[in-house]
């Protein structure tokens, strides 16, 4: 039996393993759907083992060298769906934020969220480590630091009032310093505020080729709501609010896809029978009727920095 893996959230050794997933099966996918070569991220594995933290239920993937670098990031981003402008979770973020508040934003992308708040005259820092990223940032007149938050933080302690990152914390490997650094850089009851994929959707199950996106290397945990809760017993904040995106755009024929195959108990031939009579049209239209009730596959946890 292989020695257990210590949570790299925790540090200790209750974690159990859940899962493994084929690495040929990742290759092969990001092969035909995104012309991407990712096979140096698993050279020598033949799969990658899926884990979950007991104290916190945090799930992640092993090993740890199979996270995605910025060659990688620099690649993916060139597909324009990737750096989105238009965000759900950004909307409800500004909500949060007072205009006198100084922000602090981690993984701040191609600078769309700070120019939402440039344009309310609201004062915000921007770190980035995609150079490609920072380079488009510039584009719309946003100046973007290539720094780790580990080292913002050491000389910007409790200078935030709000410190945010959105769809960024699960591709980080090595969570633990990376919401210490965040932490550490809020002022007293400070709000950090956290976007992530929500792992109890419907993408849980997701069988369609872009499941890989929920995989190393470009995920390597899998957030809930039970696992951000877990956190104010690991670090000093208190848990605010949770908000859970509505099913929208695209992400309504994913769903679909996934609730038919799972109707046909997995038979994907089936599932094609159904697009190809355009049986899923019809589906299509209830379903619009009622999206805004259908959780979708983002959350935003908003927490408070304490004393």
């Amino acid at each position: 039996m292989a020695p257990p893996i210590l949570s790299p959230i925790t540090f200790t050794k209750n974690t159990i393993e859940i899962g493994r997933i084929e690495s040929r099966e990742i290759i092969d996918i990001y092969t035909k759907h995104f012309n991407m070569d990712v096979s140096r991220y698993f050279e020598g594995l033949r799969e990658v083992r899926i884990l979950k933290c007991l104290d916190t239920q945090y799930v992640f993937y092993y090993p740890f060298t199979t996270e995605g670098d910025e060659a990688y990031y620099q690649i993916l981003g060139q597909y324009n769906w990737y750096y989105n402008p238009s965000r759900w979770e950004h909307v409800k973020a500004v909500e949060q934020i007072g205009k006198k508040d100084f922000v602090l934003e981690v993984g701040a992308g191609t600078g769309f969220f700070l120019n939402e708040l440039k344009k309310r005259n609201i004062n915000s820092v921007g770190l980035e480590l995609n150079g490609k990223a920072i380079e488009d940032a510039r584009k719309i007149k946003i100046s973007l630091q290539k720094e780790l938050v580990q080292q913002h933080a050491e000389f910007n302690p409790n200078k935030y009032d709000v410190v945010c990152s959105f769809q960024v914390l699960e591709h980080i490997s090595q969570p633990f310093g990376f919401i210490e650094a965040q932490i550490k850089c809020l002022k007293p009851n400070g709000k950090l505020i956290i976007g992530v994929p929500n792992n109890n959707s419907y993408m849980k199950d997701n069988k369609m080729y872009n499941k890989v996106l929920n995989m190393p290397p470009h995920h390597m945990g899998l957030w809930t709501y039970d696992s951000l809760k877990s956190l104010e017993n690991i670090f000093d904040i208190k848990l605010i609010e949770v908000y859970y995106e509505p099913l929208i755009g695209g992400n309504v024929d994913v769903y679909m896809w996934n609730k038919v195959n799972r109707f046909f108990l997995g038979l994907s031939f089936f599932t094609k029978v159904v697009w190809k009579l355009r049986i899923h049209e019809i589906i299509r239209y209830f379903l619009n009727k009622k999206q805004n009730k259908i959780r979708g596959n983002s959350m935003l946890a908003v927490f408070e920095k304490k004393f």
